[in-house]
């Protein structure tokens, strides 16, 4: 089992390389015509998960956040990692104290060669001194949260930062969403990572998340994370579509199993070369595994935004 998820995570790796190399989210001209977005703190209460309960300078500082990667034309996924990081070592405040000589929104240590104090408790210099090391670790992009956070803070606790990924996702969403338009390869590479970050977390029948996951809550919440509402029920995502033809899968399609009289029993979503991340059954916990089995009914493809009814079965 274990060979298998290592055998996964680095097809993921590689499936995610390839999406990334050609998205860019977080750009001021990425916008239909090259229109510039102009980020204000007064749409963080306009997600489509509701309002997001944040304070006036919790609101600021990760406007600041988003508005720096915006300006150094980074990907979304770069906000994303800043802001979980953030609100773990600080919830968005500007912090005059913290563990040993940490300080400010990131809780970066004056004596770990972040920078003098005043620096450090300078927003602007702190988020900028975290996307400057973010960018230098490897394949920062393709990781889970959680690595690519741990990478640059060296935290005692690096899943810490895993808890805040969806908040930190309808940030992002808050304040670039309605500005910047999310292009396919990066919901995909969104819509994955997340569901890579759960790995490992035990099956249990209703639960959506963070802490443990049936196999249609996981499929919902790791699009959702990519910005794309689907149904939260096995059936229901079968009937939303649109059909994909067998062989014509690819990955962030999903994978349906086990016809019931409702609909599908079963789903999960592919990674590519016949396998798939999915939350299999009771006493089992998330994982990657074939999707070529006897009960598989066929695929269905949420990015592509559209419902032609129906997906007929195999």
């Amino acid at each position: 089992m274990k060979a298998a998820a290592a055998g996964g995570a680095l097809l993921l790796l590689f499936i995610l390389a390839f999406l990334a190399a050609a998205t860019s989210l977080l750009s001021t001209s990425g916008t239909p015509g090259g229109v510039a977005c102009e980020v204000t703190s007064t749409t963080m209460s306009s997600t489509a998960g509701g309002p997001i309960a944040l304070d006036s300078e919790q609101q600021a500082n990760a406007t600041l956040i988003v508005e720096i990667a915006m300006e150094r034309n980074l990907p979304a996924r770069a906000a994303v990692i800043a802001l979980a990081t953030a609100l773990q070592e600080s919830k968005l405040r500007n912090l005059p104290y913290g563990h040993l000589d940490s300080l400010g929104l990131f809780q970066q240590r004056p004596s770990q060669g972040w920078g003098t104090a005043e620096q450090v408790l300078d927003p602007r210099y702190a988020t900028s001194t975290f996307y400057d090391r973010l960018v230098k670790v490897r394949r920062w992009e393709q990781l889970p949260l959680t690595r690519s956070a741990q990478a640059v803070q060296h935290s005692g606790y690096p899943d810490a930062y895993a808890q805040w990924e969806p908040m930190a996702q309808r940030i992002v969403d808050a304040l670039a969403g309605t500005c910047v338009l999310l292009i396919p390869g990066e919901q995909i590479a969104a819509a994955l990572a997340y569901a890579h970050a759960q790995l490992g977390k035990p099956y249990l029948w209703g639960a959506e998340g963070p802490a443990a996951f049936d196999c249609s809550g996981l499929t919902m919440r790791a699009y959702q994370a990519a910005g794309i509402t689907i149904p939260r029920v096995a059936a229901d995502q079968w009937r939303h579509g649109p059909a994909i033809a067998f062989g014509r899968e690819q990955p962030g399609d999903l994978a349906f199993f086990r016809m019931e009289a409702d609909g599908p029993g079963h789903v999960g979503i592919v990674l590519g070369n016949g396998q798939m991340i999915h939350a299999p059954h009771k006493n089992a916990v998330v994982t990657i595994s074939s999707y070529q089995r006897a009960d598989l009914i066929g695929f269905t493809r949420p990015a592509a935004h559209a419902s032609t009814g129906p997906p007929d079965p195999r």
